[in-house]
């Protein structure tokens, strides 16, 4: 099992890393392993290692939110931002990836443009010229 912390990525707490080894709790009381004060807006939550990964419980009504979607319990993993009032948090688990880096999309290989600025060249070198030798002045009926 890999060794979760959680980073602050902004606000008072950006930069600062948590680790998740015992579990979390975030909030704005001051019995929280976290605390927000205000930037917590009421609410609370605990992060918990759950088998092979983490989990979020939020145990306070608030602003909590993972990857832009409110939650009340959610099953986490590496890569994901978490939210809580005001605070941003990234759940960071070594070796592993977030599954959103891994889409189609973004393993595809994007193909090469050299050959397209290649093509230009060539078309707008042999318009010059045929406009020089007067070529294009003929097919144009000018």
């Amino acid at each position: 099992m890999s060794v979760y912390r959680l980073k602050g990525t902004s606000g008072a707490l950006m930069n600062q890393s948590f680790p998740l080894a015992d579990g979390l709790v975030i909030g704005a009381s001051e019995g929280c392993d976290i605390t927000l004060g205000e930037a917590a807006q009421g609410a609370r939550a605990t992060l918990q290692l759950r088998g092979d990964g983490a989990v979020i419980l939020v145990t306070e009504a608030g602003a909590v939110a993972v990857n832009g979607d409110a939650v009340k319990e959610h099953s986490l993993a590496g890569g994901d931002e978490l939210r809580i009032g005001a605070q941003r948090f990234l759940l960071q688990a070594p070796g592993l990836r977030p599954e959103r880096v891994l889409t189609e999309a973004a393993t595809r290989r994007r193909a090469p443009v050299w050959p397209w600025w290649l093509a230009a060249a060539l078309l707008a070198g042999g318009a010059l010229t045929a406009w020089q030798q007067g070529w294009l002045q003929q097919w144009l009926g000018s």
